[in-house]
């Protein structure tokens, strides 16, 4: 196959970070939630490339908590602050939270704080990587 002439720069930053932090994706079960053309679809692409099981997961997947906790490694890019649970992960799994969302909070001089599509501090009880 020939390599694609473009990659969109997230989904390339997602594969460097898996790259650069020793996780093996070959044989692994991915889930990306997301299926935009910017991120979810190419990163999901980049991941099968890579040789691992990619399930693409979005606002209308039944029973997402069920197909997340399968994972060995979550890309989080759906678009919803603090979405994925802590709960839903398999130990040990790998997570890379894209979302940039912004949320309502008084403490802050704008009114809000930035939080990702996965809630860190329940992630980062079951995650090996986040």
């Amino acid at each position: 196959r020939d390599p694609p002439l473009f990659i969109p720069c997230t989904p390339k930053g997602c594969m460097e970070l898996l790259k650069r932090s020793g996780v093996e994706i070959s044989g692994k079960r991915a889930v990306v939630l997301g299926r935009s053309n910017i991120v979810g679809m190419p990163v999901a692409m980049l991941l099968l490339q890579a040789n691992a099981t990619v399930t693409i997961c979005h606002s209308r997947t039944q029973n997402i908590e069920s197909v997340v906790q399968e994972a060995d490694i979550v890309v989080a890019a759906i678009g919803r602050p603090n979405f994925v649970k802590g709960e839903w992960l398999k130990p040990g799994a790998v997570v890379i939270d894209v979302g940039i969302n912004a949320v309502p909070d008084d403490t802050k001089k704008s009114g809000y704080r930035l939080v990702g599509d996965a809630d860190f501090e329940a992630c980062s009880q079951h995650a090996s990587q986040i």
